[in-house]
């Protein structure tokens, strides 16, 4: 294999570095030829660059985790001395999960939150740099990371990273995989206070959480509890504000339009013009749990509620919010192909 800072395995041993463990599995999330990126992953092993355990997980699944072996960080130091520093001063993620599997998941619930941030264009990389863009680009910061520079190590809080926007709102960022997730309030305030307190966050505030998981249809599982104020699970909080996210195309470019409201000012008049999809301060078609809950009526509620009597969504979103919905609202489709063509314009009128 020929080595260079541009080739595939380079670039995944850094991931790797920064993040501690990762899931094979996470690969689907990349981009490009997933055969070929699993076939770097095996020569990686083999060849002592990485190291795979393996876990059973949920369900007595078989979980595959990497981490990076004394052997593949030389390597890193060889090609890139600056980043091999990075990785041994160990800010974004301790060096691995010990063999411990709840360790290892908190990690790679960090490692799918990074490689979100990435996908984005959110700077991520410790450094003046970063620190720098706030306020002028989308920005990255860890919980671990953050941990540790407020000197508060705040274990009990299930946020893996927050991202900053230009306009100085911050959104806190989890990942959920394909299940629910063990909540408590006052420990997630606790780490935004905190958050706000040092210098990174000064000047931010907070505009909601974001809930990324495998797939759309999760969400109609996450409203029934999250209106239920005894769950252990997430729940409605006054403090709080939760979107659902799918990581997968059709959620990053929702992302987006959360984070920059330029973006979702051209999408909902873009919208408008190509669907005549009225425009509203709170689109539901962006995910809000809070609103999506106006569609959903628990059994045996007799109080009276104002409910939506219409709702746009987009046609990937539409099996959740049928299931979900059972107050009789009438649910209208929005072709999918639009958000993608949306891109297409914007890339065409930036190239030109």
């Amino acid at each position: 294999m020929k080595w260079n800072t541009e080739y595939f395995g380079f670039r995944l041993l850094v991931f790797v570095g920064f993040c501690g463990e990762v899931p094979v599995a996470l690969l689907r999330k990349a981009s490009g030829c997933y055969d070929y990126r699993r076939r770097v992953v095996t020569e990686l092993v083999r060849t002592g660059y990485l190291k795979e355990r393996k876990f059973r997980g949920e369900r007595r699944r078989v979980v595959r985790s990497l981490s990076l072996t004394s052997r593949g960080l030389n390597q890193i130091q060889h090609l890139s001395p600056g980043r091999a520093e990075q990785i041994r001063a160990r800010l974004l993620a301790p060096a691995d999960g010990q063999g411990d599997w709840r360790r290892t998941q908190r990690l790679h619930r960090n490692a799918a939150c990074l490689l979100l941030a990435h996908q984005l264009g959110a700077r991520w990389v410790p450094g003046r740099r970063r620190d720098d863009a706030r306020r002028k680009e989308l920005v990255y910061y860890s919980a671990y990371e953050l941990n540790k520079v407020c000197g508060k190590d705040n274990k009990s809080a299930r946020v893996s990273g927050v991202l900053l926007t230009p306009g100085g709102r911050y959104y806190a960022l989890y990942y959920l995989g394909r299940r629910n997730m063990r909540w408590n309030p006052e420990t997630e305030l606790l780490f935004r206070d905190q958050f706000e307190q040092s210098e990174a966050g000064a000047g931010f505030y907070y505009n909601g959480s974001i809930l990324l998981g495998e797939a759309w249809e999760q969400a109609a599982d996450l409203v029934p509890h999250a209106l239920n104020p005894r769950s252990r699970l997430i729940r409605f909080a006054r403090e709080d504000f939760f979107y659902y996210i799918a990581f997968d195309a059709n959620g990053r470019r929702l992302l987006r339009t959360i984070l920059d409201e330029h973006c979702l000012y051209r999408l909902q008049q873009y919208l408008l013009r190509e669907a005549h999809c009225p425009v509203t301060n709170e689109p539901v078609y962006l995910f809000p749990l809070e609103l999506l809950a106006g569609f959903y009526q628990l059994p045996g509620e007799r109080q009276y509620h104002v409910r939506p009597g219409l709702g746009w969504f987009f046609d990937f979103q539409m099996p959740a919010i049928e299931r979900l919905c059972n107050t009789g609202a009438e649910l209208v489709s929005l072709p999918g192909s639009l958000l993608a063509g949306l891109d297409r314009k914007e890339g065409e009128r930036n190239g030109s």
